[in-house]
């Protein structure tokens, strides 16, 4: 059963990035520009003890320790960084590049708003590698996905909308737990 479940999270996720790859390069650029809001709002007002804060969840139920804000961050800087310039070599017709170290978690020991600031950075760059495009560069170069199989530019460009959003939504879930530290506001006495 999980396998068709997983069979089907991948046939959606590939038919969204087909779906999104048809546009302009113009929306796409505004689709990361959306991306880069979706991920501003997810960490606005998160303090150092949010951000750096990991559930610890029960190795009886088979999970491991949890990613904190700032390890997700980090990875989504690391991965995206690697995916642009993927991008950019797949548009020009480049050979592939290497794409990071899957699982790397860097991020864990800098400031919040240094990584909130480098994540906006992220967005703008990742908008205007999408404008700076030609239209008529060629889907045919692909690099393969672990996952999703064999990706033009255009379903790479794609791909960052859906990581971006699964990181968002596992930050929301941090955000969620039972444990998750309280937001402290200025003159409450409390620090």
């Amino acid at each position: 059963m999980t396998q068709q479940i997983d069979n089907d999270a991948r046939e959606q996720a590939l038919a969204y990035a087909r779906h999104q790859a048809a546009k302009s390069l113009g929306e796409l650029a505004a689709l990361m520009e959306r991306t880069g809001e979706d991920c501003a709002r997810c960490l606005e007002g998160v303090s150092e003890a949010q951000a750096a804060f990991k559930p610890e969840l029960s190795k009886a139920e088979g999970h491991d320790q949890e990613w904190s804000m700032k390890e997700v961050v980090g990875h989504m800087l690391e991965s995206s960084h690697s995916i642009n310039r993927e991008i950019a070599n797949l548009a020009e017709g480049r050979p592939s590049s290497s794409v990071g170290r899957i699982g790397h978690t860097p991020g864990g020991d800098r400031p919040v708003e240094e990584l909130r600031r480098e994540l906006a950075e992220l967005w703008v760059e990742t908008g205007r590698l999408v404008a700076s495009l030609s239209e008529s560069a060629s889907l045919e170069p692909t690099r393969e996905h672990p996952w999703f199989g064999a990706l033009n530019f255009r379903e790479w460009i794609a791909f960052q909308r859906m990581h971006a959003i699964d990181h968002v939504q596992q930050m929301e879930k941090l955000k969620a737990q039972p444990d998750y530290p309280e937001a402290h506001s200025a003159g409450s006495g409390q620090g």
